[in-house]
């Protein structure tokens, strides 16, 4: 028999946890405990694990709203659960749990917190491999720990495990009581996903360790053995990622096995996704999965309790999906000819659409002025960003950069101010303003734990206090704060940053980078301003300006001067969003304009 939970109650205790916490929202309805879907996601992965290294905290917050379409919540039965939990109202979470999206994962040792489905729960399993060397879960995090490590702006792959098989259920359970049955698409894109050859990490290594498992004949063993990668047959797709199990596997099964037991009530599943079937059945035979259903039971329950039972005049609806692969590396993957939006006459015309609107852009002057040189030879050596790994080659610039961007933010901090450095990478920003301005508080945002481990380096030799560490994507930041800064943040990411700035009423100071790489989201839609939408510029238009924008090279180069032009004409863009809203804002160019290829300033401030 299961040992039933353990459930404390830590209202008004203040004491630091002796391990690592592991924060996930709830309701309670009653008596009842309901959980949002990426709260099910992490308790199943939590289950699988049945002793993992963190403590498991279940925040209450009923006036909080879980993003999505729906508000949709999964009753729990806390009774199942094979790992103790505590229950803490949201109010009294640590601030740093309170400054992010749950699931959160809070170090019991640093300031460090790390926030989202994928990377709560790869940290959760890194700490429980790290404590443990030969847990079951160590294979989880995939080859050289890499499952599910890119963040959902810029991984097809994690946007599928952590937003869209989550969105998938929540939809689901909407159309509960619906006349008509629809696939699912995300289940539809997922069968594709499985009719393909797995992309392997080390292929020959593991078709050769596949080959020796399997082949009994010793002399066909040996001429496999023998063969070139591209002579071997391809291998079974087993798993969501080829021939291991990982994290990706457990997550898609929890949404997958509330979906399937929907399905089963109305229609034979395996006729029209056949793969996902194998797979689910090929999985559920896994003890720590068959176990960590129980997690599961009460919504399956509930399904079978209002879902309609009568199909029989039900219409069956399969939607059209891409065929396209859901690994962004995979050579067959559909890839649009980004060639034709550089060609000089697409550039010309939504150049000159642009102008005969009447929008010119001009440089305005640094708020700073002449005086945005830092005094580097006054700083301890750990300040540099040459400690920061940076090579040598590059550090006169990135100082020039870092004059330019600092400045701007301390002609506007206050003492008190609370300043997020995102996409903070190692920190280069961040730890200059942090010695720069010790009344404030300075946060890092960085969804690459290495990078922030570079700046955790300098900043212990520095002896600062007043920083901070959030290992997350940034759209699961949702802190308060006054000022938002960015360096060089990838194409899209500029204007997550902006518009994460713009949601708090924050001031902000970027410089964008990659503008070819801008492309629109779940979250950003492209052109930014009403008021280039007014006068007929289209996506297609503003990737033509991105790439073009992105041919900025030497002053010599006769495409530097039209990239520089364009760039103008996105910034203005960006700009001109944010004073719709409010905002006074500043297109600057650093000085000097040789300290990067993309060397433009954008301020933002907010007087409402």
């Amino acid at each position: 028999m299961r040992k039933a939970a353990k459930i404390l109650n830590m209202a008004g205790r203040g004491k630091m946890e002796e391990q690592d916490s592991l924060f996930l929202s709830i309701r309670r309805n009653g008596e009842t405990i309901v959980v949002p879907a990426e709260t099910l996601v992490a308790l199943f992965t939590l289950q699988y694990c049945r002793d993992p290294a963190v403590s498991v905290i279940l925040v209450t917050d009923n006036n909080e709203q879980v993003p999505g379409p729906t508000n949709i919540f999964f009753p729990v039965d806390t009774n199942s659960f094979s790992f103790s939990v505590k229950l803490l109202n949201r109010t009294e979470c640590p601030k740093m749990v309170q400054h992010c999206m749950l699931p959160a994962l809070l170090s019991s040792s640093k300031l460090w917190c790390v926030a989202g489905l994928c990377s709560s729960l790869r940290s959760m399993l890194k700490k429980t491999v790290e404590i443990n060397r030969n847990h079951q879960c160590k294979g989880l995090l995939g080859f050289k720990g890499g499952c599910l490590q890119a963040c959902a702006e810029v991984s097809v792959w994690t946007k599928f495990c952590e937003i869209e098989s989550i969105e998938m259920l929540k939809s689901c359970l909407v159309s509960l009581q619906s006349d008509e049955v629809e696939i699912p698409r995300e289940m539809l894109r997922y069968e594709n996903h499985m009719r393909r050859p797995p992309i392997l990490h080390q292929a020959l290594k593991k078709k050769q360790e596949h080959i020796r498992k399997t082949i009994k004949d010793e002399a066909k063993r040996e001429e496999l053995l023998k063969k070139k990668l591209s002579d071997l047959p391809e291998l079974e797709h087993n798993y969501a990622e080829g021939v291991d199990m990982t994290l990706a596997d457990i997550m898609l099964f929890a949404s997958f096995h509330l979906i399937i037991a929907k399905l089963k009530t109305q229609i034979t599943v395996e006729k029209y996704c056949p793969l996902v079937m194998k797979w689910y059945h090929f999985i559920l035979e896994h003890e720590n999965v068959s176990i960590a259903t129980s997690i599961l039971q009460d919504s399956c329950n509930e399904f079978h309790d209002e879902v309609k039972q009568d199909n029989e005049n039900s219409e069956i609806i399969i939607p059209e999906v891409e065929q396209d692969s859901l690994y962004k590396s995979d050579p067959e993957r559909y890839k649009p000819r980004w060639r034709a939006f550089t060609h000089q006459e697409d550039i010309d015309q939504v150049v000159q659409q642009i102008t005969s609107a009447g929008i010119i852009p001009v440089y305005d002057e640094h708020p700073k002025g002449e005086g945005i040189t830092l005094k580097w030879e006054a700083f301890p050596s750990a300040i540099s960003p040459q400690e920061g790994k940076l090579p040598a080659s590059r550090l006169q610039r990135k100082h020039e950069q870092l004059d330019n961007i600092v400045s701007a933010v301390m002609s506007i901090a206050k003492d008190g101010d609370s300043i997020v450095d995102f996409c903070a990478g190692g920190g280069h920003v961040g730890i200059v303003l942090a010695y720069c301005l010790p009344k404030c508080n300075i946060m890092l945002v960085e969804n690459k734990g290495s990078s922030l481990l570079y700046a955790e380096e300098r900043i212990k030799a520095l002896g600062l206090t007043n920083i901070y560490f959030f290992e997350c994507n940034l759209d699961y930041f949702h802190g308060r704060f006054d000022i938002g800064v960015s360096l060089h943040a990838c194409g899209t990411a500029t204007d997550l940053v902006l518009q994460k700035c713009i949601e708090r009423n924050a001031s902000f100071v970027s410089c964008p980078c990659c503008y070819g790489a801008v492309r629109p989201n779940h979250i950003l839609e492209y052109p930014r301003s009403q008021k280039y939408h007014d006068i007929g510029i289209t996506l297609s238009n503003y990737l033509t300006l991105g790439h073009a924008a992105d041919q900025t090279h030497d002053e010599d180069n006769p495409k530097t001067e039209q990239g520089q032009h364009c760039m103008r004409l996105l910034d203005t863009d960006r700009l001109s969003y944010a004073n719709s809203l409010g905002y006074k804002t500043q297109l600057i160019i650093m000085k000097p304009k040789t300290c990067s290829p993309k060397n433009h300033l954008l301020i933002g401030i907010n007087h409402n």
